[in-house]
């Protein structure tokens, strides 16, 4: 099997056109680069030389990565912590295995209708930061939600809006869970008018990367797709997507603040064994160990 590029494609700028028409030919899935193996709009070629539609299980889970890369950005990320540190910065770690399946940005835009998120320069699956301080906030929100519904005797879902909202706006609420106050959540994770008071950098996978095909199976097509009533008749539409799967990531915590940090790697702990990271969470993916 081979892959090649479309011979006339006007998304690209004309110098990335000329450097790939070099390229024309190249086999699979070889030493490139997995976020333009898996994004760009490849055309795949039979033994015959005659096109055929890319698909996401051509290659994908035996895409050959480059053995140093890990290894690498793992030494230019520890650089950076000790550069950091030099500043004031007091940093935590985490090395955690998600301990079945992962996938972040499934429903972003791709060409495969199906994505995941990768990283830009070095093409490797990884966890932004903005993703880790969101699930540790939401999980913050979830936990002193229940408490706060406990103690008062109220509907959580009516509890939960009024704390996610305190959390926003920087409102205080005389709430303690686990020797954390409220006040502490909000230095943690900021406001719109206030920046937090720690730092949740880009989780990286270490040691090395395993991904796995997974699908999901919609049986009512012409439900989601028509707005036909759901059917027993409908045949059911496999849609296959990518995931990573028993790998293990290292997460960066930074304050210059001991007890918040200590406090956010807690939440983030908890975070990661009892609700999950990604996509459907609810299903079992994201969890780690």
């Amino acid at each position: 099997m081979r892959i090649r590029l479309p011979e006339k494609n006007k998304y690209y700028p004309k110098d990335t056109q000329s450097i790939f028409s070099s390229l024309r030919h190249i086999s699979v899935p070889g030493d490139w680069n997995f976020y333009y193996f898996f994004n760009m709009p490849f055309i795949l070629e039979n033994r015959d030389g005659l096109p055929q539609k890319i698909r996401i299980n051509e290659g994908i889970e035996n895409f050959k990565w480059n053995s140093d890369l890990l290894k690498n950005l793992k030494n230019r990320k520890e650089k950076l912590i000790q550069s950091l540190r030099f500043t004031g910065f007091k940093v935590e770690t985490i090395q955690a295995t998600c301990n079945w399946r992962l996938i972040i940005g499934l429903g972003a835009a791709h060409p495969q209708e199906t994505s995941m998120t990768l990283h830009h320069i070095y093409g490797i699956p990884y966890i932004p930061g903005s993703a880790i301080k969101g699930v540790t906030r939401h999980w913050a929100i979830l936990k002193f939600s229940d408490e706060k519904a406990k103690n008062e005797g109220r509907d959580f879902l009516k509890v939960i809006e009024e704390v996610a909202n305190a959390l926003e706006s920087g409102k205080e609420i005389n709430l303690e869970v686990d020797g954390i106050n409220f006040r502490q959540l909000i230095e943690i994770f900021g406001t719109q008018q206030k920046r937090g008071e720690v730092i949740f950098m880009d989780a990286f996978p270490v040691e090395n990367i395993n991904l796995k095909i997974d699908i999901m199976n919609p049986h009512y097509p012409d439900y989601y797709g028509k707005g036909e009533p759901p059917a027993d008749w409908q045949n059911p539409n496999p849609i296959k997507f990518l995931t990573v799967e028993k790998t293990k990531f290292q997460f960066y915590l930074l304050s210059r603040n001991d007890e918040l940090l200590w406090i956010s790697k807690k939440l983030l702990e908890e975070a990661l064994k009892e609700h999950g990271i990604g996509a459907k969470t609810s299903l079992g993916y994201g969890i780690f160990e």
